[in-house]
C-alpha cells in the first residue's frame, strides 16, 4: 500500500470585484439617455414638418384670381343692385358723427383719406364671407397688388371656407386708405388658442371698442368711423364647398344667389366709401347699383 501523497493546496481566495461608485453609473445611465433622445430628434427631423406648423405661412393668390375679381362687369353690379332675395344681406348702418370723429389717414406724402378698416381672424367664418364683398368693394376704388388665399378653420362652424386673408397684403388706392388686422392666424398648433399675427394700433383699439361686441368678435367692418358692420353681410354657409376659383367664377352670373348676396353686398359698401370719399370715382358712385344701395341705406348722394 502505497503511502500518502502531501495534501492538495488549499484553493486561493478569487479576486473581489470591483464596485463601481453610484455617482458613475448614475452619469452613465444619463449618457445613454441623452444619446436616445438625440436619435430620436434627429429622426424627427428627418421625417418632415410637424403635423402643428407654429409659423404662418403667405400663400399669394394668383394675379388670374385678382383680376377676375376687381374685372366683375359694371353691368352685373347694376342688374343685382340690392336684390337678394334667397340670401338675406345686411348692410352697414350709419353710426352718426357725434360718436366718434371722421377717421382719415395718408399713406406717406399723400393727402389724407379716409379709412375703410376691417378687423378679422383667418379662422373664423364671418370674415371669411365679408371678405368676399370688401375685396370686390375695394377693387373698384383701387388696387389689390396681393392678397393671400385662406381657408377658415375645419373645427368651426361653416369650416373649411375658401377666402383671402388680408395679412401682408398690398392695396393702393387715390380714394381711400385699406388698414386690415387679421388678429389670428387659421392654425391652431396647441390646441388652446389661435396663433396671433397681428396686432391692432390705438387708434384701430378704440374702434373695436366703439363699434365692436368684444376684441375677440370676428369681423368688424368699419369705413371712417361713419359706417359699421359687424359679423359678416351674409350668411358664411353660402361659400360652403367652393373653392376661391368657383366663388370667382360665379360673380360674373347675376342670377345666381351667390352673386346676388356679394354684388348687393359690395354695391352697399361702395356706398358707404361714397359717401365719405367725395362721391369718387363718378362711374362708382353714381352707378346704378351703388344708387340703389345708397337708397336703401338713406344716404342722399354729394352730401
Amino acid at each position: 500500500m502505497s503511502e500518502p501523497g502531501p495534501p492538495e493546496p488549499a484553493p486561493e481566495p478569487a479576486p473581489r470585484a470591483r464596485r463601481i461608485p453610484r455617482r458613475y453609473l448614475a452619469l452613465g445611465l444619463i449618457i445613454v439617455a441623452i444619446c436616445v433622445l438625440g436619435v430620436l430628434v434627429l429622426v424627427r427631423d428627418d421625417s418632415g414638418p410637424p403635423s402643428s406648423p407654429t409659423t404662418e405661412t403667405f400663400t399669394p393668390a394668383p394675379s388670374s384670381l385678382i383680376t377676375a375679381v376687381a374685372s366683375v362687369p359694371a353691368s352685373v353690379f347694376d342688374t343685382v343692385g340690392v336684390s337678394s332675395p334667397d340670401i338675406p344681406v345686411t348692410a352697414p348702418h350709419e353710426v352718426g358723427t357725434g360718436r366718434q370723429a371722421p377717421w382719415k389717414a395718408s399713406d406717406g406724402d399723400s393727402p389724407a383719406r379716409p379709412v375703410v378698416f376691417f378687423y378679422g381672424a383667418e379662422f373664423a367664418p364671418y370674415p371669411a364671407a365679408e371678405r368676399w364683398p370688401l375685396v370686390l368693394a375695394l377693387s373698384r376704388f383701387g388696387t389689390f397688388k396681393k392678397l393671400g388665399l385662406m381657408q377658415s378653420s375645419m373645427t368651426t362652424a361653416f369650416a373649411d371656407l375658401s377666402t383671402y386673408t388680408f395679412w401682408q397684403s398690398s392695396y393702393s388706392s387715390p380714394y381711400v386708405t385699406f388698414q386690415p388686422v387679421e388678429r389670428y392666424s387659421s392654425l391652431n398648433a396647441t390646441g388652446a388658442r389661435y396663433l396671433g399675427l397681428e396686432r391692432p394700433t390705438a387708434k384701430e383699439a378704440g374702434a373695436i371698442t366703439l363699434f365692436g361686441e368684444g376684441s375677440t368678435t370676428f369681423a368688424l367692418l368699419d369705413v371712417a368711423n361713419r359706417y359699421v358692420l359687424t359679423g359678416a353681410a351674409f350668411t358664411p354657409g353660402a361659400l360652403t364647398g367652393l373653392t376661391q376659383n368657383q366663388i370667382a367664377g360665379y360673380l360674373t352670373t347675376p342670377a345666381s344667389p351667390l352673386t346676388q348676396a356679394v354684388v348687393a353686398s359690395a354695391n352697399e359698401i361702395s356706398a358707404s366709401i361714397c359717401a365719405v370719399d367725395g362721391q369718387e370715382p363718378g362711374a362708382v358712385c353714381h352707378s346704378h347699383g351703388v344708387l340703389a344701395a345708397a337708397a336703401v341705406m338713406g344716404i342722399t348722394p354729394g352730401r
